[in-house]
C-alpha cells in the first residue's frame, strides 16, 4: 500500500474545524454528527485532514471491527484525532478506488486483520505507518479511470434516488398531518 498511500503529518496549526470519521456519513463535522465536540481543550496537536485524503480510524463499530477507512468529500481542510492514521493516494482515482474498497466490511477486515494485535480491553495496536503494510490489488490505471468513474455514477445516482425518497417521504408525512384537519 505504500505505493499508493503517504501517511500526512500535518498539524492543525490554523485550528481547523474538528470531523470524525463515521461509517455512514464519511469525515464529518464532529458537532453535527455526535451532537457535541469530544475534542481535546486544544486542537493544534491534531491532524489536518484534505480533500481526498484517506482517513483510517481504529474505533470497531458495527461490522467495522478493526476500524475504519474513509475519504474526505469535504472541499476544506478540518482536523481530526492524532489517533486518526491520514494518507495521501498517488491520484484522485486511487483515493476513490480505496473509499470504494474499504467501503466493505469484509475486504476492510480482511485488510486489517493480519496487521492488527487486539490489546487488553479489546483495543486495536497499529501504527498509522503499519496501516500502510499490507497489499490491495488495483486494476491498471487505464481499467482504474473506467471502475472509478461508472462506481461514482452509480453512487451519485443512489444519492439522488435517497434523495427524492426523502422528500417523497416528507411530502407523504405532511399530507397525512393535513388529512383529518
Amino acid at each position: 500500500m505504500r505505493e499508493l498511500l503517504t501517511e500526512c503529518h500535518e498539524k492543525n496549526s490554523d485550528n481547523h474545524e474538528v470531523c470524525s470519521v463515521s461509517v455512514s456519513h464519511g469525515v464529518i463535522n464532529q458537532v453535527d454528527y455526535l451532537g457535541r465536540s469530544f475534542a481535546a481543550k486544544e486542537v493544534l496537536h491534531y491532524n489536518v485532514v484534505n480533500y481526498g485524503d484517506i482517513v483510517y480510524t481504529k474505533s470497531p463499530t458495527g461490522e467495522f471491527p478493526y476500524g475504519i477507512v474513509k475519504r474526505s468529500n469535504l472541499d476544506r481542510p478540518v482536523a481530526v484525532s492524532p489517533l486518526y492514521g491520514v494518507y495521501r493516494p498517488v491520484n484522485d482515482y486511487v483515493g476513490i478506488y480505496l473509499h470504494l474498497y474499504f467501503k466493505s466490511p469484509v475486504n476492510t477486515k480482511n485488510y486489517l486483520h493480519r496487521l492488527i494485535q487486539k490489546g487488553a480491553k479489546n483495543t486495536i495496536n497499529i501504527t498509522n505507518q503499519h496501516f500502510l503494510d499490507n497489499q490491495i490489488l488495483i486494476p491498471e490505471h487505464g481499467w482504474l479511470e473506467i471502475i472509478v468513474n461508472a462506481a461514482s455514477t452509480i453512487e451519485k445516482k443512489i444519492q439522488i434516488e435517497c434523495d427524492a425518497l426523502l422528500w417523497l417521504e416528507r411530502q407523504k408525512n405532511y399530507l397525512l398531518s393535513k388529512m383529518f384537519i
